[in-house]
């Protein structure tokens, strides 16, 4: 699996000789985008067609919320798809996970509060310990900051047009994540969301990012720190929109209100 990224002189890349602190680890500035991209996954459902075992259906995040392991997406992406058939592969890609259960909001129009998604996979974790590390611990949301202490808002997500099936390699799957450094952007009139621009003009399709992950990186007190910043929930080549992190833990503690057991 590759990645791609904007590369050159980006404004995290202007702090690489400071740490960034995540959880409170300090991790080297020239790791952060890489740290944070892995908790980032193509969502994928089965399929019974024996030439397309996979259908690819977007992006995933993988946080770790009181003890359970969940893969969180957008509603929209599963219009279509059968839930009980949505999974991950293993590492080697040897192995298709389905989830131990799906949580959702009941869809609202008015707002995009509602739009998504969480994949349990705790008991899967239990059966194969090797995906636990691809969960990011996830306690709490980004603290408020002035404007000017946000260094950048980093997506990840694994656009349609990137990903390939190299059929004549034996089902290979090419997949390829996407990284892209944004700032803020404003408050749209949905106050469930966030918008970010790109600090670089994508030039390029991002059709198949919703369900990605969003990280802040902001200064407190002159330190570099890194939050969850929320969801992708739409984009396009100027701007996309996030789904707070606010939102995001007010839904995963009202479907998942206890520790497993």
């Amino acid at each position: 699996m590759g990645h791609t990224d904007q590369g050159g002189d980006t404004i995290l890349g202007r702090f690489v000789k400071l740490g960034v602190g995540v959880n409170g680890v300090v991790i080297p500035a020239h790791l952060i985008e890489s740290t944070l991209a892995r908790h980032t996954f193509n969502l994928m459902a089965y399929d019974d067609d024996q030439t397309y075992r996979v259908l690819l259906i977007g992006s995933a995040t993988a946080v770790r919320f009181r003890g359970r392991e969940i893969l969180l997406a957008t509603q929209h992406q599963l219009n279509g798809f059968d839930e009980t058939r949505v999974g991950m592969l293993t590492d080697s890609g040897a192995y298709f996970i389905t989830s131990g259960g799906l949580r959702a909001y009941s869809p609202r129009p008015d707002t995009d509060a509602f739009d998504i998604a969480a994949f349990d996979f705790t008991e899967p974790c239990k059966e194969r310990p090797e995906l636990k590390k691809r969960f990011f611990n996830l306690t709490v949301g980004p603290p408020n900051v002035p404007s000017d202490h946000i260094l950048g808002v980093l997506l990840n997500g694994y656009p349609a047009i990137d990903q390939k099936y190299e059929l004549h390699e034996g089902n290979h799957l090419g997949l390829a994540r996407r990284q892209i450094i944004c700032l803020p952007h404003g408050q749209p009139t949905d106050q469930a969301l966030l918008a970010v621009r790109p600090e670089r003009s994508l030039g390029a399709n991002s059709d198949g990012m919703s369900g990605g992950s969003a990280f802040v990186i902001q200064l407190e007190h002159q330190v570099p720190r890194a939050f969850f910043a929320g969801i992708i929930v739409r984009g396009g080549a100027n701007a996309f929109y996030i789904l707070k992190a606010g939102y995001v833990l007010a839904f995963l503690e009202s479907v998942f209100p206890e520790r497993p057991e």
